[in-house]
Parts: structure tokens; C-alpha cells; sequence
């Protein structure tokens, strides 16, 4: 039987999607839009370019004029065109020059080991053929400690830095231990996009490999972030699931010239889901005045935005049978109604979870059949069979207050197996 985990995010992602061949239009890891009107960032021939670092040839676009902005996008799953509404608004006040991280989109991974050292250098590669300027920085996560060891090992070439989703790390904070399999089970539509713009598709797991390997073995800590002497904005979603909010203190009291932000209602990408926030901590930073006309390419609703990765997170713990992480999307004033009653606070909610798992295990098959969000308010149907019981519908509706369930409704038509 397939996995309960990736059936349910592989619906969650993908439906509403063709599942053509060619997609024309672009698309963010995991982001539900995609559109035809806007430009293709990360795969546009008007605006891209290309210069050898080392042993790879590295892409970047560039957009807009005035002084010279860095836009450093994330790691694995991370491409330029993450970066839209970023770039849409930098653009009107730099000259922006968004690249493609080695290994990812349109650039080469090469043969060198794959060190934030590296990818500093690749900047420095690209800063060469742009400008003689020292530059602001844009880095998120990955392309964040990037960013970071670029103002380290290169001073003279950094002016200032917003940094999010990257902050104070040691060996063993991250275990990452990715497959192509997987992440294209999380999200086909936009891993079919990039395999079409890598120069070397064959290698992407390697890739996967290559970036797991220094991340889960890195020490950034208060040795490091003191040899960093520009202006930092470090920056963090409030339920940024990778990087604790703690850490990010701590970064932001590590290096010498820094400021700190934390975004309300967002995870990790806090700037995909609550972008007018990160702009306006941002441009306060850097002295950009604020335009009342700001332009968001993004149309879809915010709530819904933050109530979808708050579901996909329920969703993924419900698939592994996580009660731990289960019970973070609820609180002690939580309730799930029943056909039996209501189930109130957390230590029953734990039970009414452990009983569940013991009818739909780990490992058992599941199908959705559809998923609708409106506002704060998500309902999904679908049906699941393990090896004692066949569930030939079910129904869920959710009920959120921020990033926490409130309410939560389920009810079932099971059958035993005999």
C-alpha cells in the first residue's frame, strides 16, 4: 500500500492542476498559484545571463536600475521564481540580480564540494560581471547563510543584508535526507518545471545529497556571525518550523551590527505568506519608502495561505502517526465534534488519535476526494482502507484561529473486514 503521508500532500498540491507535460507558466515549490500573466523569473531569456564560477556556469536575471541588489533564493526546493514579489518591488528601487543558486534552475552543480564558501564565491563570479558596487542582499534560508558567509569572507562587497529563515546553527540541527521520489510526490507540477530547465537533470538527487550534507554538519554560530560587520535585518516567521524563534535571537544578538523582525502568522517562507509584513520591516531597514499602491503579485487569500499549511502540517503528522506534532495544531481549548460526542482539550484529543491510528495505521491507503478552504474555515473528503477496516467515506472540517485548529468536526462510514 502506498504511504498515507504523500498520497495526502501529493492531492493537497496538485489538484486543481492538469497533470500535462508542459506547464508555460511558473510556479513556487508548494504554492498553489500558477499564472500566466506575469514574468517567468528563474527562466527568462530577456533578462538571464550566465558566468562561470569555478567549475559551473551560474545563471542570474536581471531587473530594474539603481544600486545593485542580491537576490539569494532557498535551498532544495528553492528557485528565483519564489523570489516574485520580492523582485516586483525591489525592482522598482535596485537593480536586482536574482541567481539561480549552483545545482538549482538553470545553473550547473559542478564537481566542487557544495560549501556556502562555494556559493559566496559564485556571488562574487556573477558581482564581477554586474557591477563594481558593493551591494544589499536579499538571502532566504539557504540563499540566507549564503548570504551570511558572503558579508564573512567578502566584507567589501557586501553594504547590507536582510536575512530570513537563517539564523545561529550547530552540527546535528538539521537531518535532511531527501529523495526525488518524495519530493515529487509533494509536488510534480513544479519538480517536472525544474528538470526541464536543468542543464543536468540526471543529477538532481546528488544535488539533494551535496546540500543535506553540509547543512546537517554546519556550525554558524557566535565565532562566525562576529566577523560579519554590515547591517543585518534578520528576519523570521513566528512558526518557522525550521528555524526556532530563539535561534534567530540569538543570531541577530551574535553579529555586531544587526536588527531583528519577526513576522506574525508565518512559518518559514514568511515573505510567501505574509509578504506586506516582510516588506515593511524591509524597506523601513533599508530606507525604502513605503508605497500605499505596493504591488503583490500574488492573488490568492492570505488566511487561506496560512490555514493551507496549517492543514498540510495536520495532514503530514496524520500520515506518519505523529500524536507529537498532532497535538501542536490544537490547544487545550480545542474540541472535535463526533457522531459520539465531543472531544475536548488535548489529552483527549490524544486519545481519539491514538484510537484512530489503531483503525487507519501507518501505511494505510488513502484517497481525497476533495479539499475546499475558505477563508479559516478547510473541509476535506476522502476514503481509506487498512488491513482490518475499509473507510468508504469520511469527512473532516476544520475550524482555525491563526495557525491553530479551533474546531474540528470528523465523521466516518466504516466497514469491518471480515
Amino acid at each position: 500500500m502506498k504511504n498515507i503521508l504523500f498520497i495526502l500532500l501529493s492531492f493537497l498540491i496538485l489538484s486543481g492542476y492538469s497533470q500535462q507535460k508542459q506547464v508555460k507558466s511558473m510556479k513556487a515549490f508548494m504554492n498553489n498559484s500558477l499564472r500566466n500573466d506575469e514574468l517567468p523569473y528563474g527562466n527568462n531569456p530577456s533578462a538571464g545571463h550566465y558566468v562561470t564560477s569555478g567549475d559551473a556556469k551560474i545563471y542570474y536575471e536581471i531587473y530594474g536600475k539603481g544600486k545593485p541588489l542580491v537576490m539569494l533564493h532557498g535551498g532544495i526546493a528553492g528557485s528565483t521564481y519564489e523570489t516574485a514579489e520580492l523582485i516586483d518591488n525591489f525592482s522598482k528601487s535596485y537593480q536586482v540580480i536574482a541567481i539561480s543558486t549552483r545545482g538549482h534552475g538553470k545553473s550547473e552543480l559542478g564537481m566542487q564540494p557544495h560549501t556556502y564558501e562555494q556559493k559566496a564565491k559564485d556571488v562574487i563570479a556573477v558581482l564581477n560581471e554586474v557591477t563594481k558596487d558593493s551591494v544589499t542582499v536579499f538571502g532566504f534560508s539557504d540563499g540566507g547563510y549564503t548570504g551570511y558567509y558572503l558579508a564573512s569572507l567578502f566584507p567589501e562587497r557586501v553594504k547590507q543584508m536582510v536575512i530570513i529563515g537563517a539564523a545561529e546553527t550547530h552540527p546535528g540541527d538539521y537531518k535532511i535526507n531527501l529523495k526525488v521520489s518524495d519530493m515529487m510526490k509533494l509536488d510534480q507540477v513544479y519538480w517536472e518545471q525544474q528538470l526541464r530547465l536543468m542543464p543536468e537533470p540526471s543529477r538532481l538527487q546528488e544535488m539533494f545529497d551535496k546540500v543535506g550534507e553540509v547543512v546537517n554538519t554546519m556550525e554558524v554560530s557566535k565565532t562566525f556571525f562576529a566577523t560579519i560587520k554590515c547591517p543585518v535585518l534578520v528576519m523570521s516567521g513566528n512558526h518557522d518550523q525550521f528555524v526556532s524563534t530563539q535561534r534567530v535571537v540569538n543570531a541577530s544578538k551574535m553579529i555586531p551590527n544587526a536588527e531583528l523582525s519577526i513576522i506574525p502568522n508565518a512559518t518559514h517562507a514568511a515573505f510567501l505568506e505574509n509578504f506586506p509584513a516582510v516588506w515593511a520591516a524591509s524597506s523601513f531597514f533599508l530606507k525604502i519608502p513605503l508605497n500605499d499602491n505596493l504591488q503583490t503579485t500574488t492573488n490568492k487569500k492570505r488566511m487561506d495561505n496560512s490555514v493551507e499549511l496549517t492543514l498540510t502540517h495536520h495532514l503530514t503528522a496524520f500520515g506518519t502517526n505523529n500524536l507529537d506534532e498532532i497535538l501542536k495544531d490544537y490547544t487545550n481549548e480545542s474540541v472535535i465534534m463526533t457522531p459520539k460526542g465531543s472531544i475536548n482539550g488535548l489529552s483527549e484529543i490524544r486519545e481519539f488519535f491514538k484510537d484512530f491510528f489503531a483503525v487507519i495505521p501507518r501505511g494505510s491507503s488513502f484517497a481525497m476526494k476533495q479539499k475546499t478552504i475558505v477563508g479559516n474555515v478547510a473541509y476535506i473528503l476522502w476514503n481509506s482502507e487498512s488491513h482490518s477496516t475499509k473507510i468508504l467515506v469520511g469527512t473532516d472540517t476544520f475550524v482555525f484561529d491563526g495557525n491553530k485548529i479551533l474546531y474540528h468536526t470528523v465523521a466516518d462510514y466504516r466497514v469491518q473486514k471480515q
